[in-house]
């Protein structure tokens, strides 16, 4: 939809804004996408829709995203959803369409293993503020999603990682035959 007219702007604005908080994005993160309303109003509307006040406390870091080997394949499936999905190139700027109807498949492949709140399992991103890190991340390019042509499966790279910038299909199959 070609948004020219300041209604259609508005519009588009708080429809954006109530998709990003009904996956209980961090209002911290919704402030850099929709600027036009301070932090309180970002808190009532987010209370009113959840019934519980937002998440304080910092947003998450790549490290603790991904503390094991098997978060890193979770990982790699929402990367790879979300640069198919992409109407762009993820490297160039976050897609939030994208980001969002990645999360939703993502949500939908694996039920009732999504936890908004700690402990956390391996499956990862846990909540949507960690797959717009992940896709934050991928922007940046603090992290990669390459093609392993070994299992060929797509595999994400973070460099700030203490895991080797390997695939981590491979990785686990050589830990397990040994």
């Amino acid at each position: 939809m070609r948004r020219s007219h300041p209604y259609q702007l508005q519009w588009y604005e708080h429809w954006l804004l109530y998709e990003l908080l009904k996956r209980k994005l961090r209002t911290s993160i919704v402030k850099k996408v929709i600027s036009c309303l301070g932090d309180k109003d970002l808190q009532y509307i987010y209370y009113k829709l959840h019934r519980e006040r937002p998440l304080p406390g910092k947003i998450p870091s790549l490290d603790s995203i991904t503390r094991s080997r098997e978060a890193f394949l979770y990982v790699a499936v929402f990367a790879s959803i979300y640069r198919c999905a992409s109407q762009r190139n993820v490297k160039t700027g976050i897609d939030i369409n994208a980001v969002m109807f990645a999360w939703d498949c993502f949500c939908k492949t694996f039920p009732g293993h999504i936890s908004e709140r700690r402990p956390f399992s391996k499956i990862r991103p846990a909540n949507f503020t960690e797959a717009w890190v992940i896709a934050e991340a991928i922007q940046t390019g603090m992290a990669e999603l390459r093609y392993c042509s070994r299992c060929h499966h797509d595999f994400v790279i973070f460099y700030d990682s203490n895991y080797q910038p390997i695939c981590q299909v491979c990785a686990m199959k050589t830990v397990s035959s040994t």
